[in-house]
């Protein structure tokens, strides 16, 4: 069975040590600093989550609600509240299993019930050049908006969206 579980002292070092395709997904010690950084910088407490197989942790998963334009300047939902999902990685051990759909689904409903705020649209971006996330994604319905969001001279994702 599939839980999204908070990130504790007791699975820190698990969820740390987690591996997959660095071309697809940041490393989750860069994405645990980094929510801890936006926690700090901008009063934001970000939805961190392991996500766990009977209790073992096995991927990772981090949303913000209503996030500041500092973080996504390219998302125009008219000013109501969205969630953002900026991370979601499963374990290269893990992988092709069904578990990361699992965790989506959870955390999907998560958002549409309103659990850390209500909010009228999911958003998510991904990266041009992976075949898997955008038809991953558009599986749970989430559309291109026709936003792009460039982080750096080299590299920028695209904006999909879920309406809730």
């Amino acid at each position: 069975m599939i839980t999204l579980q908070p990130i504790t002292t007791k699975n820190l070092d698990a969820v740390w040590l987690m591996k997959a395709d660095p071309n697809l997904v940041a490393p989750n010690n860069w994405s645990l600093a980094e929510a801890y950084a936006y926690w700090v910088e901008y009063g934001q407490k970000p939805i961190v989550y392991a996500i766990c197989h009977n209790d073992a942790p096995i991927g990772f998963i981090a949303a913000l609600y209503n996030p500041p334009a500092e973080f996504i300047s390219s998302i125009d939902n008219g000013g109501k509240p969205f969630y953002f999902l900026w991370r979601n990685m499963i374990d290269e051990k893990h992988q092709n299993k069904g578990y990361g759909r699992a965790a989506m689904e959870l955390l999907i409903a998560e958002a549409k019930a309103g659990k850390h705020g209500a909010a009228s649209a999911f958003y998510t971006g991904t990266d041009p050049k992976s075949k898997v996330t955008p038809k991953f994604y558009g599986s749970f319905g989430f559309e291109y908006t026709g936003e792009i969001e460039v982080e750096d001279e080299e590299s920028y994702e695209e904006i999909m969206r879920l309406a809730l």
